[in-house]
């Protein structure tokens, strides 16, 4: 007699109804508290002070955690009601359950997802380079990886090198890196990162120039070949230490872990949005606010600027100092923390793009100053190079919207020149004061950047980037001139 195996379908949906059912209830409920807590005029004093403080810093914080995980938990019980749904009709049909490369196909996960990057190399090509194509290539590869030049350096040998493997198709390009030694391939790492200076050539190899050399090796070869080139080239990947959010309740919670872990999600989901942006661990409000602003205004930005290349490796297009877009491919692992989980931001159904925004980011980024927070050790904050995630934590509008949009965002505390913007669509970040002011709006966090999604009735609507569900701000210019420190307005 046949029988019911697994959960039953029913009854597994409308858990997940009612969690999360109780996850927006919930929700609803903290915005009305959060409302009355700020706008009471009836309580004041000390005790109101110290209890609107520890509202804004550690009880809504709780409240948001529990909504998170009710919304977590209904999402999980609606997946595996559809999961179950799904295997009882295949194995009710005689078909066979699973097969090769099904994986999670849950569309309503992050994890099974399927990926839409735009392939960059399509064509694979053929092995066809002569012996005397390849030897041409490794004597290249062999100036590239010496700096002995006295009056240029080897900056030029480094960008000859690269133009050379730009000619060659994904094919060719792993023919010839089958013919190199690990030797000839840890010093041409080494020669390349040497900044290639000379008498003649004062700023060297960039790190733009080292990374396009990095991206024609790593975005075209076999998985093979990633992992021994990412193996031998220590600078493929950057330090994962993180200093943590400043703005965060309880302040910034470093972690020096450089551990990395490849997630089980996709680079794009089929379609991309201000959701997708969640913040993490870093302290990198500002570049997700960018992101989440460039986003909002063009959807179709991270199909154009990020694609999975199907090989353990994702390229991220940035923009150097001349404004030109330029390709930086990093592996796909990424940092994670001392428990094992993700450090960074965080998949989201349109997909872990902003994550790649990040790692592409922390790979080219000279414009760090030391103006962070202190460490978890009390350790003063120092400038850190290209290659360091703490690089891109804590820095300002202008420079990032620099890098992803090609050009410096105008940083103004004008109100009607932010307000006229919003009306216009332009991407825009908002800063706020290092300290809380008074009366701060519901979803105010001091030291924090938010990003525009909208403006309507004198008000301009500002999102949190630690996370879709966290408060929106509705900002009138009083709230702007009074509680916030300036605005960066990136161009459309």
């Amino acid at each position: 007699m046949a029988g019911i195996y697994g959960a039953d379908v029913a009854q597994l949906r409308a858990l997940g109804k009612e969690l999360n059912d109780a996850s927006t209830a919930m929700a609803f409920a903290k915005r009305v508290l959060s409302a009355h807590v700020q706008a009471s005029a009836a309580w004041k004093g000390a005790d109101a002070d110290n209890f609107r403080r520890d509202w804004n810093t550690q009880h809504r914080a709780l409240l948001e955690k529990v909504i998170q995980d009710l919304a977590s938990a209904g999402k999980v019980a609606k997946a595996n009601a559809d999961e179950q749904e799904k295997t009882s009709a295949v194995s009710g049909s005689g078909r066979a359950i699973g097969g090769a490369g099904q994986g999670n196909s849950n569309p309503d996960t992050p994890a099974g997802r399927a990926d839409h990057s735009i392939p960059r190399h399509p064509d694979q090509g053929q092995a066809d380079l002569s012996h005397e194509q390849l030897e041409k290539l490794k004597g290249l590869v062999r100036d590239a990886g010496v700096n002995n030049d006295l009056f240029e350096g080897n900056d030029n040998d480094v960008n000859e090198l690269r133009d050379a493997l730009a000619d060659l198709k994904p094919a060719q390009l792993d023919q010839f890196l089958k013919t190199l030694s690990d030797d000839e391939l840890t010093k041409l790492a080494e020669g390349s990162v040497s900044d290639g200076k000379g008498l003649f050539n004062w700023e060297g190899t960039t790190p733009f120039e080292k990374h396009q050399l990095l991206d024609q090796l790593l975005s075209k070869a076999s998985p093979e070949q990633v992992d021994r080139l990412s193996s031998l080239i220590p600078w493929a990947q950057p330090d994962g230490q993180a200093n943590g959010d400043a703005a965060a309740p309880g302040g910034a919670q470093g972690d020096a872990s450089n551990s990395w872990l490849t997630p089980d999600s996709a680079v794009l989901g089929e379609r991309q949005g201000k959701n997708d942006i969640d913040q993490g661990n870093y302290g990198t409000c500002v570049v997700m606010s960018a992101a989440g602003a460039i986003i909002n205004n063009d959807p179709s930005w991270a199909k154009e600027h990020v694609t999975d290349n199907g090989n353990g490796t994702v390229s991220v297009k940035l923009y150097d100092k001349n404004g030109d877009g330029q390709w930086i491919t990093v592996t796909k692992d990424l940092p994670a923390k001392e428990d094992g989980t993700l450090k960074g931001a965080q998949p989201t159904p349109g997909g872990n793009w902003p994550a790649y925004v990040e790692k592409a980011l922390a790979q080219v980024y000279t414009d760090d100053d030391a103006n962070d927070p202190e460490d978890g050790q009390g350790n003063p904050d120092i400038a850190r190079p290209p290659g360091s995630y703490r690089a891109i934590e804590g820095n300002y509008g202008p420079d990032v919207s620099a890098y992803l949009t090609g050009t410096q965002g105008e940083q103004t505390e004008d109100a009607d020149k932010l307000w006229t913007a919003a009306a216009n669509g332009q991407p825009i970040i908002v800063t706020t004061q290092s300290e809380y002011p008074a009366d701060p709006p519901v979803g105010y966090v001091a030291g924090h950047a938010f990003f525009v999604v909208g403006s309507k009735d004198g008000y301009i609507e500002l999102q949190n980037p630690w996370r879709p569900t966290a408060d929106h701000i509705f900002m009138s210019k009083d709230d702007f001139k009074s509680k916030f420190s300036d605005a960066t307005i990136m161009a459309k």
